[in-house]
């Protein structure tokens, strides 16, 4: 029969659930992707600098002396953390809490044979408490060169001295920077019971590019400063004065490496003191620069550096560092060795017995392991027997 009502069949139930599913799927894919590219980005960008293998000091095999001092600190340690476990007080540093990076700034240009340590400074980050302590390494430091294996397997008898020679020293069993830090590592744990968890070495050139790249750096300059630098550098520098001064990156070097100075006596305390001034302006700038600018300066200067990480322990150490920006505090120690009674910055000293002496710095070693244990791996407090630098 004509205009016959014809029922439709019925819809299946959940019939728009197809193309939901298929959007969610193309979602997933792109976020998936974009990850994926980011990473790749990520690494392609660490890869940009060089790696050095650098040889693995097992520490708790390790004795430094006196022994009776780092023993006695550590005893302390775990009674105490004993105690809070116990009574669940508030939280007692431990070693897990620190990271021990020994930035090495050295001397040589391209083409030259020496690698001595011009710039050492020991950054030690403080998870728990979200500090970066800032602590120089006295490049003229009488110490004792340990024993060493290299990475050739040969061995090398130890002796008498100076810091900056051992970095250089390392380098020529070699000519490898891996031995050069290797044998840094251990003559500072030998000698001051610093255990250095990852090496970075950066040389002139690449101080310069990085700064400049950088906008230059704001640094407070004494009327001596400021004379030394014109009368010394006036054919390479613009004309700096008393006060704030905005530094490139070639005045900004030559900075950070004086020591003669007017009132310099102390001439390696002054330049360590300004090296850690500068660190500290330039910390502080880099933790106000954007993405885009990281990005930049990272594409730019990261070839030029040397570090002892690997990508995985350098993502590791950003996922620790990234919450601690907002709040990040950066201190200073002064210099180690710090001063003891007794000891004296200036001593006259024949090293190697040929009659030549040395203007070298001795230090009381048990009473800087102990002082360098509380700094850098929270081993009990930092001993007030100890006096700092003016």
């Amino acid at each position: 029969m004509s205009g016959r009502y014809e029922r439709k069949k019925p819809q299946k139930a959940g019939g728009w659930k197809k193309p939901v599913l298929i959007a969610v799927l193309i979602v997933v894919i792109l976020i998936a992707a974009l990850v994926v590219a980011a990473v790749v980005y990520y690494n392609s960008m660490l890869n940009k600098l060089n790696r050095v293998q650098v040889p693995t000091i097992d520490y708790s095999n390790l004795e430094t002396e006196p022994e009776e001092t780092t023993e006695a600190v550590t005893e302390t340690t775990v009674t105490t953390e004993e105690t809070t476990v116990a009574t669940t007080e508030p939280h007692v540093a431990s070693s897990a809490d620190y990271i021990n990076i020994l930035l090495v700034g050295q001397a040589a240009r391209d083409g030259e044979a020496e690698r001595f340590a011009d710039t050492m400074i020991l950054c030690t980050v403080n998870t728990y408490e979200k500090t970066v302590t800032l602590t120089s390494l006295l490049r003229d430091t009488l110490v004792q060169y340990p024993n060493y294996t290299d990475t050739n397997g040969k061995k090398h008898s130890g002796g008498k001295i100076k810091l900056t020679s051992i970095y250089h020293n390392g380098y020529i069993c070699t000519n490898s920077t891996a031995d050069a830090m290797g044998l840094m590592n251990l003559t500072l744990y030998k000698n001051f019971g610093i255990e250095v968890d990852y090496d970075v070495e950066i040389d002139f050139d690449a101080f310069i590019k990085a700064i400049n790249l950088l906008g230059g750096i704001n640094v407070e300059l004494t009327a001596a400063e400021a004379n030394y630098l014109n009368d010394f550098h006036d054919r390479y520098y613009y004309e700096v004065k008393e006060g704030k001064n905005w530094l490139d990156g070639s005045t900004a070097l030559a900075y950070v490496r004086m020591r003669k100075a007017e009132g310099d006596g102390e001439s390696d305390i002054k330049r360590t003191a300004r090296q850690r001034q500068f660190m500290e302006a330039l910390l502080a700038k880099v933790k106000k620069m954007s993405l885009s600018d990281v990005q930049n300066l990272a594409n730019e200067v990261l070839p030029l550096v040397s570090v002892s990480m690997t990508n995985s322990q350098i993502t590791d150490l950003l996922m620790k560092m990234l919450p601690m920006l907002s709040g990040l505090e950066i201190k200073s120690s002064g210099t180690c060795p710090v001063r003891a009674r007794g000891y004296s910055w200036g001593d006259m000293v024949d090293i190697y017995g040929d009659g030549q002496i040395h203007s070298v710095m001795l230090y009381d070693k048990d009473k800087n392991v102990a002082y360098m244990r509380a700094i850098t791996e929270g081993e009990g407090e930092i001993p007030e027997t100890v006096p700092i630098q003016d």
